[in-house]
């Protein structure tokens, strides 16, 4: 029950956190964004990490598949996140990212043998046609004179590398159960990406403001770390195959405080609310008894 409270309030701040950035994104790059969050995180966590954590029993394994996870999500993740919702807007974009159980399930199913029912198949079926029916209302979206049907693939790569990421993360608290230790190196290594994309381009070193950005972005920066945290301590309570889902949420919170807060900038139809409600129910469907 613990597990199940902490997965859905992890899914509730991570909308706040979402909104807040949509507010001020258009002020900033991607990268920006993304490194001012990951920073603020990191400048969070570690003093938290480092006085509730028993190292006593840390293996180099457990801390390699914790820096693994962090380089996939929040590190790519992150990038593809934010870029997909400045081209899409909040609530398509969030609603693409809440399929990313249904990859973890099907790489269980495919590479673990693991046996799918009816149910799961339903839950498939009703994930694609409400795929469909965002990929319909992203394209009624129009930004820059541009239709955004070419942007849906930053979320949908970026569900595809966070399902890859959260069996990683499952998989290194079953090693050292520490999860803000965990949340702390995931976050201390997802800022390589972003380290390569500044040694590689003098465009970005050029762009980076930090005193504007940290201005903009510290209080989603706190929201996204207080998110991985109940996300990790979640997991550590309950299994993959009931967190995942739940967090999977995020969507219809997401759709609440945009419809609340972001009603200028952002537009959610009644098709598209539906389409979001469509697809959390057809991730538990698939998710149910695996």
């Amino acid at each position: 029950m613990i597990g199940i409270a902490l997965a859905l309030l992890s899914a509730a701040t991570s909308a706040i956190s979402v909104v807040l950035v949509r507010r001020h994104s258009a002020q900033s790059s991607t990268l920006n964004i993304s490194l001012i969050i990951s920073t603020v995180g990191l400048l969070l966590l570690w003093p938290i990490a480092l006085f509730l954590t028993d190292f006593t029993e840390l293996n180099l394994l457990s801390l390699a598949v914790f820096a693994m996870s962090g380089i996939l999500t929040p590190g790519l993740v992150r990038l593809l996140y934010y870029q997909g919702m400045k081209k899409l807007g909040t609530p398509v974009n969030s609603s693409l990212y809440a399929t990313y159980p249904i990859y973890t399930s099907l790489l269980a199913h495919v590479f673990l043998m693991e046996i799918f029912t009816s149910v799961n198949w339903l839950g498939i079926l009703l994930v694609f046609f409400a795929a469909l029916s965002v990929e319909w209302s992203a394209r009624e979206i129009t930004l820059d004179g541009f239709r955004q049907r070419r942007n849906l693939l930053f979320p949908i790569i970026g569900g595809l590398t966070l399902g890859i990421g959260s069996l990683l993360r499952k998989f290194a608290l079953e090693l050292f159960n520490a999860p803000v230790f965990g949340v702390a190196v995931a976050y201390t290594f997802s800022l390589i990406p972003y380290l390569l994309i500044f040694l590689s381009s003098n465009g970005t070193r050029k762009d980076l403001a930090i005193k504007r950005d940290l201005r903009l972005f510290w209080a989603a920066g706190i929201g996204q770390a207080v998110t991985w945290v109940l996300a990790f301590y979640a997991l550590s309570f309950e299994q993959v195959s009931i967190v995942t889902p739940l967090i999977s949420t995020e969507p219809v919170f997401v759709a609440i405080f945009a419809f609340l807060y972001l009603r200028k900038i952002e537009q959610l139809s009644p098709k598209l609310f539906a389409s979001i409600i469509l697809t959390v129910a057809g991730v538990i469907l698939v998710t149910a008894n695996i």
